[in-house]
Order: structure tokens, then sequence, then C-alpha cells
């Protein structure tokens, strides 16, 4: 293994619905990006999404933590990575699954790359209220 001398650079870091990957190319695809969740009631599950990332700039086994912190400060979950780099400029694509992860409250949260305890690249997820179906139907759920 191999200590990284480089602070790794994020080149992107994406939460949407799905990720598909070629099995003969190893290409992906990423369905459904957003940005914000809809959602009738709070607390509020979301069943599975998928975060992804790409990271360059690393040397030899780069270990990293992903990152959602509330707007209170309060951490909602904290997931540790290793992403392997053969020089500086390779460009590894990381995939997170993540199921029934339970928000309590609207608002803005924090999607954060953390690396050595310092957070390298963040975005915002915002989960907001929306109105409940008239019809008794159920929980509806937007995201964009």
């Amino acid at each position: 293994m191999y200590d990284s001398f480089e602070t790794p650079m994020v080149l992107s870091l994406i939460a949407c619905d799905t990720v598909i990957t070629d099995a003969q190319s190893g290409k992906k695809t990423l369905v459904g990006l957003f940005n914000s969740v809809g959602a009738a009631r709070y607390p509020h599950v979301l069943p599975r999404f998928f975060i992804f990332a790409s990271l360059t700039n690393g040397n030899g086994v780069v270990e990293f933590r992903i990152r959602l912190k509330a707007g209170n400060g309060d951490t909602v979950f904290d997931l540790p990575g290793k992403v392997p780099f053969n020089t500086p400029l390779d460009a590894p694509e990381i995939v997170f699954d993540i199921q029934n992860l339970a928000i309590k409250s609207t608002g803005s949260y924090e999607l954060q790359i953390v690396h050595n305890d310092i957070p390298i690249a963040s975005r915002i997820l915002t989960f907001r209220q929306i109105e409940p179906p008239q019809n008794g139907g159920r929980q509806p759920q937007t995201r964009h």
C-alpha cells in the first residue's frame, strides 16, 4: 500500500437514482441526477440512491470519506472509502449505493468528500416539503 503524496482533486460529486455499469467497457451511465428531494412527510426515508464521484491527483491508495451533514451540523452518515491511483493523472470513479437513508427534517444538507479530515469537495442536497396527493394515494417523492 502506498501513502498519498498529493491532495486528491474531485472532478465530480453527483447524487442520482441509478448507476449502470457496462459489463464490457466499464463505462458508467448515471440516471436520474438530482439536487433536491421533495416528500410529503418528514422524517422521510429514501429507499435507494447512488453517489458517484471521480477524483484525480492521488498517488497510491487514497483513503477518503463520503459524509452527509445536516444544516445544524449533525452528521447523517459518514462512509469510508479507498481509491487506488497508479499515477496522479488517473481519474478513478467511485460509486456508493445508499439504502434506506432517513432524513429527519427539511432543509439543506451538505454532501462532502473528506480527505485527511478536510472536506475537499461538497455540494448541497435540499430536502423540501411537498403537498400530499389529494386522492389519498401513497406518499409522493420528487427529485430534481
